[in-house]
């Protein structure tokens, strides 16, 4: 057995076995916020907001791309999709909107002409050097609470991380040493593995992982309303809004007026529920070791304190900054 797999506690949805029911919101979310995909997913919301706060002319993937296409030149499209690590549809996506700015062209491949080739314009070019400087900015600011050499160290953990052959997220081919070096973009790659295999590992339930938390919190909160859902998850109300109404639609919770406020409803977990709660949770202990091969415990432990201190450090970014009261 992988060494890492003796300790699930540092899993991503891994729950202690006698937790107290009726727990605060900052107790629960202590144990989203020792697991190392969360903090990922609170990473990857800081890279964006920090981008934001940058520059307003690019989004964050809008930016990658026109950097990998400044480093690879004119590029098949699937050869793109794989230098960013994202699948096909999302490439079309972003390519579509940057073509209707003007800033990249598609032209047929002379030598395969079923495929397009994707090229940088004059204006898309004369944009690279702006944006390089933002892309780097980034990342300094990102691992600003980090030392240097701690921050080399993360990056290093996070790369082979995100390199994990085995995984079936979008398959990724380094093609620009600006995206390799980039702890947002490794945190991003990263994120990619734990929700992939949480999808591929679950697959036969039909949960999402944000639904799987919420069943996992409401069996030790015995009523959770939509408001407080968002604040201590970290989530915005309409997102909440449809998970709830996706479990409630197959039984997994139901809801009642609140006896607060009418305007609001309470949830509570279903025994139909709680059921599903305690048969996915061995699967996803099992499978997220997965992701660890070739890392300590000791390793891995470390970097969770390292993505903490970011989190901390830059909560203020998050316009859903969720309960961090443990941080």
């Amino acid at each position: 057995m992988h060494k890492f797999a003796a300790e699930p506690s540092l899993l991503l949805e891994s729950a202690p076995e006698a937790v107290p029911y009726g727990l605060s919101c900052d107790a629960i979310m202590s144990h989203f916020l020792n697991k190392p995909g969360f903090l990922l997913a609170r990473a990857d919301q800081i890279c964006t907001s920090i981008h934001g706060s940058i520059t307003g002319e690019e989004t964050l993937a809008q930016a990658e791309f026109l950097l990998l296409l400044d480093t690879m030149g004119a590029t098949p499209q699937i050869a793109l999709a794989r230098a960013a690590g994202v699948d096909k549809s999302t490439t079309a996506y972003v390519l579509d909107n940057l073509q209707a700015r003007g800033l990249i062209e598609r032209s047929t491949d002379p030598a395969d002409r079923r495929r397009s080739l994707v090229a940088l314009t004059a204006q898309g070019a004369g944009r690279i050097g702006r944006i390089r400087g933002n892309y780097q900015a980034l990342q300094q600011e990102l691992i600003s609470p980090l030392s240097a050499e701690d921050g080399e160290r993360l990056h290093d953990i996070l790369h082979r991380l995100a390199s994990n052959p085995s995984s079936p997220a979008p398959l990724w081919v380094p093609g620009a040493e600006v995206l390799e070096g980039a702890v947002g973009f490794l945190c991003r790659r990263a994120l990619q593995h734990f929700q992939a295999q949480f999808i591929a590992a679950t697959r036969p339930f039909n949960l999402t992982a944000r639904q799987f938390s919420l069943l996992f919190i409401l069996q030790f909160r015995p009523q959770l309303t939509q408001a407080t859902f968002a604040r201590m998850f970290g989530l915005d109300p309409s997102t909440c809004a449809v998970i709830m109404r996706s479990l409630a639609s197959r039984k997994f919770i139901t809801s009642a007026p609140s006896p607060e406020d009418g305007r609001e409803r309470v949830y509570s977990l279903t025994p139909t529920g709680g059921e599903m709660a305690r048969r996915i949770k061995p699967v996803v202990d099992e499978s997220q070791p997965l992701m660890f091969l070739g890392e300590s415990a000791t390793q891995l432990r470390w970097m969770i304190q390292q993505l903490q201190a970011m989190v901390r450090a830059h909560r203020h970014r998050l316009r859903f900054p969720g309960s961090l009261g443990s941080l």
